[in-house]
């Protein structure tokens, strides 16, 4: 054990990390055997609101861990819900909501799959939302699930989906009939002393710590306000707003093995599931467990998970071996990750003094991701249309015939218009949980690349890129429209138009 490594030195390269990655604050906590330290960095909000250990901010998907513990109670209380073990099928628990694209994986995918991220679901991600209420959205989301396409066999492949923890959500709330934020609240948060930490943005808001505000960064305009996400869609998933300060109480728990979990929690949440790609600079085997990542780091074990809403960023690593966690929260999407894996694998190399020779540079290899992902976009056209007529063909019909309400069950709604100030087709999906603005940029024929932008999450950087195509009937209309939205598939989403032509 070492003394406090939130020192001057660490100051500095906290304030030259947030100067780098254009962010505006982070929250540091560490847990080192019997002490914590813990200092804010920075601003929660413009003009000057500095960030304090009891900043509070959106933690996203570790949020995923509670989930998983609370569903591991479940599975370990016969006397109360011996129709729950791991290997139970969902559909038998929720058999009128969950239905899968096809009947073997609606019959087959388990418990244990949909929180180990093997149902061969991919993300999904832009498909839901639509404004639901927090009375309505866990069970709509859930229903909704038969009408996305599954692009691998169940227990077949890693594909990460935070669908699957709504759904996980749904089981949890379904059987015991209590809200999954007043069960985390009961039976984790409370017995550890965790009183800043909530599971709804009003709640959050009502609190007597402050909430950051999420910014995003643009060259020309500086730090851009986000505004705070609504949670009700994301449930178990990723809806925890908590400060370093509660999580370090957490980690501690999770550290130590001590109540209010048992042990057999504690072995059945850490227990790997499913093998995960591996990545530089780990080593050995990486693994995802039921909320959390494992993998082998400078020859120790650590046990690991990001997390990622619009504008905030979270990190939490820990290593039993050394009854040491590091916690980092931070006000930016994406760049906040980069901020915390740089500073956070520092605090790791000074805690295992590894020689600065031997240090990742975590920095140059965000960059070089970045400049892979503007690569990416560089060169949509021809990755997602390698041959095209030479010349191209005019579109069939003119622009505004494709304009229109496009529908897809899973999708929702897609109206398409016509910016007569650019002349260019554009659709504003407002109303999902991830909103995106997209603009049609014409092929050939009735081929397009869609460019989205994302104000605030991932897609801050740079637009997402998707193929798009219109159909067109015999009649000279329009009647579908197909979205190349998730990667992970080969074809596209296609939605339906329902307005009259």
């Amino acid at each position: 054990m070492r003394g406090n490594q939130l020192d001057e030195r660490f100051e500095k390269l906290v304030q030259e990390t947030l100067d780098r990655w254009h962010v505006p604050g982070v929250s540091v906590a560490v847990v080192d055997g019997d002490n914590t330290w813990a200092k804010g960095y920075g601003v929660a909000s413009f003009p000057s609101t500095p960030v304090t250990p009891s900043t509070l901010f959106y933690a996203g998907s570790t949020t995923k861990a509670f989930t998983s513990a609370i569903m591991a109670t479940l599975v370990e209380d016969n006397d109360n819900f011996p129709q729950v073990q791991w290997d139970t099928p969902v559909s038998q628990l929720i058999r009128d909501d969950f239905v899968l694209e096809n009947e073997y994986a609606t019959n087959h995918t388990t418990i244990e799959d949909t929180l180990s991220h093997r149902t061969g679901l991919p993300r999904h991600d832009t498909a839901y939302g639509d404004r639901l209420g927090p009375d309505v959205a866990v069970r709509t989301i859930v229903r909704q699930l038969r009408h996305l396409p599954l692009t691998a066999e169940p227990r077949t492949k890693y594909q990460y989906c935070n669908l699957m923890f709504v759904v996980a959500s749904h089981v949890i709330q379904t059987l015991t009939g209590e809200w999954l934020g007043d069960i985390l609240a009961r039976r984790i948060w409370k017995p550890l002393g965790m009183t800043a930490t909530f599971f709804n943005r009003d709640h959050a808001l009502a609190a007597k710590e402050d909430l950051a505000r999420g910014y995003y960064y643009s060259p020309d305009e500086g730090y851009k306000e986000v505004d705070w996400m609504p949670l009700h869609e994301i449930a178990g998933a990723g809806s925890v707003i908590t400060n370093v300060l509660d999580y370090a109480k957490w980690a501690r728990a999770l550290l130590n093995q001590t109540e209010p979990l048992s042990k057999a929690v504690y072995k059945a949440i850490w227990e790997p599931r499913t093998l995960v790609p591996q990545e530089v600079p780990f080593t050995g085997p990486q693994s995802y467990a039921l909320g959390w990542r494992i993998g082998v780091y400078q020859g120790v074990q650590f046990y690991e998970h990001s997390g990622g809403m619009n504008a905030f960023g979270a990190e939490l690593i820990l290593i039993p071996e050394l009854k040491y966690s590091v916690i980092i929260l931070a006000n930016t999407a994406a760049t906040s990750n980069f901020v915390a894996q740089t500073l956070a694998f520092h605090l790791i190399d000074e805690r295992l003094d590894v020689p600065v020779e031997k240090r990742f540079d975590w920095n140059q290899h965000n960059l070089n991701g970045l400049k892979k992902e503007k690569a990416k976009v560089d060169n949509a056209l021809q990755r997602c249309y390698p041959t095209l007529p030479s010349p191209v063909l005019p579109n069939t019909v003119p622009l505004h015939k494709y304009t229109g309400t496009y529908w897809h069950p899973g999708y929702q709604k897609l109206t398409v218009y016509l910016d007569k100030t650019t002349g260019v087709l554009r659709a504003d999906r407002s109303d999902t949980t991830w909103p995106e603005y997209m603009s049609f940029e014409h092929v050939s024929s009735d081929y397009f690349l869609i460019k989205a932008e994302h104000q605030g999450d991932y897609g801050a950087f740079f637009p997402e890129v998707y193929p798009a195509e219109f159909r067109v009937g015999v009649d000279g209309k329009p009647y579908a429209l197909g979205v190349g939205w998730e990667k992970e598939m080969d074809g596209k989403i296609w939605l339906e138009r329902v307005d009259s032509h």
